[in-house]
């Protein structure tokens, strides 16, 4: 395909005549042709031709819109059918209301429905998402390299739910709910008045919906099982996550991966070698303490110990480095593989990571 491209390329732009100022110019064309017919080609068999024999049909069910709608019809038994393998997941996990097959169900289940703020919440969300059309591509291409990496797993169903600004995602066997009031845009009033903190709000966007379920299904289905819980093992693990997630989204950037903007990503780069030597220094690399540990794992506004302009999560950030040293440096190890792999002191000397 690639040679054909070329050949038809280079038919068009042959020069009718010989002479030595249309002969530079035609080599000019010639190189810059080909450089973008290289880079097109090998990018899109990077990102599509692997998966692109492997089938899988996803739609995202909209739980929350028809959940809603039960305010008018009252038809719960119809629902309670339609929704037979989320509704219990929804009931125990999100809202708390316990057995759908409650005699009760209903009135408690009325409650939250005809809540004032909830139906605000229910509005807004219709406003923002009056279609998932664009996180149900990126969803099944993401899980199309699912399939592509582990052929044995299934590809779960997913639906959108309202929490009422409970957990973002929701992850159990073959199921995911995405919380829709999670991901109304920064400045959304509710976020004001719950008093959510501004660099959480960066992150609560539209645009993080597929990402984060990805992101929370690889934390969910390789969860952390490490030889020792010090922080090195946590980095790793949790670059490990990353990086799976950057496996099943080849087409999003490191710092999307990350939830970085391009700024801290970028500070992280130009960092690196002191964010690797502060860690060192402070004698936190086996360190087993939870409060230490946290510091360099967790979400806030920077890393606690580091400048203030620097990004949060900067441990995790070094756990996806090593990662990456690591995969280059064994390449018999597949995507797999490394997700079964829980010796992380292993992985790091095999690494050999030394920015």
């Amino acid at each position: 395909m690639l040679c054909l491209f070329l050949r038809i390329i280079i038919g068009i732009l042959r020069p009718k005549s010989i002479n030595l100022n249309n002969n530079m110019k035609y080599l000019q064309k010639i190189s810059a042709l080909l450089i973008c017919a290289i880079v097109l080609f090998s990018c899109n068999s990077k990102n599509t031709s692997s998966v692109s024999h492997i089938s899988v049909d996803l739609t995202i069910k909209r739980f929350d819109k028809d959940l809603f709608l039960l305010k008018e019809t009252q038809d719960f038994s119809q629902f309670k059918k339609e929704y037979a393998d989320f509704l219990p997941l929804f009931s125990y996990k999100v809202i708390g209301l316990g057995n759908p097959d409650d005699p009760n169900y209903m009135e408690y289940l009325n409650q939250f429905l005809n809540d004032s703020t909830m139906n605000q919440v229910a509005s807004e969300v219709a406003k923002v998402f009056p279609n998932l059309e664009e996180d149900e591509a990126d969803l099944e291409q993401a899980f199309k390299y699912l399939k592509y990496y582990f052929p044995e797993r299934n590809v779960p169903k997913v639906f959108a739910q309202i929490s009422g600004f409970n957990q973002s995602v929701v992850v159990a066997e073959d199921l995911i709910g995405i919380s829709l009031d999670k991901y109304l845009g920064e400045d959304c009033e509710f976020y004001s008045l719950l008093a959510t903190p501004l660099y959480a709000r960066k992150n609560m966007i539209p645009e993080r919906v597929s990402q984060d379920v990805i992101l929370a299904y690889g934390l969910t289905e390789f969860p952390f099982t490490p030889k020792t819980d010090d922080l090195i093992s946590n980095m790793i693990y949790q670059g490990k996550i990353r990086y799976f997630v950057s496996k099943l989204m080849p087409g999003k950037s490191e710092a999307e991966a990350m939830k970085y903007t391009q700024e801290q990503l970028d500070w992280c780069k130009n960092n690196e070698d002191l964010i690797w030597g502060y860690i060192i220094e402070q004698k936190h690399l086996f360190n087993t303490q939870y409060r230490t540990i946290i510091k360099y794992i967790n979400d806030g506004p920077f890393t606690p110990g580091m400048p203030e302009d620097s990004p949060s999560r900067t441990g995790i950030w070094i756990g996806l480095q090593i990662v990456k040293e690591f995969m280059e440096k064994n390449k018999d190890y597949s995507l797999s593989d490394l997700m079964k792999e829980n010796d992380y002191a292993m992985i790091l000397r095999s690494s050999s990571y030394q920015p």
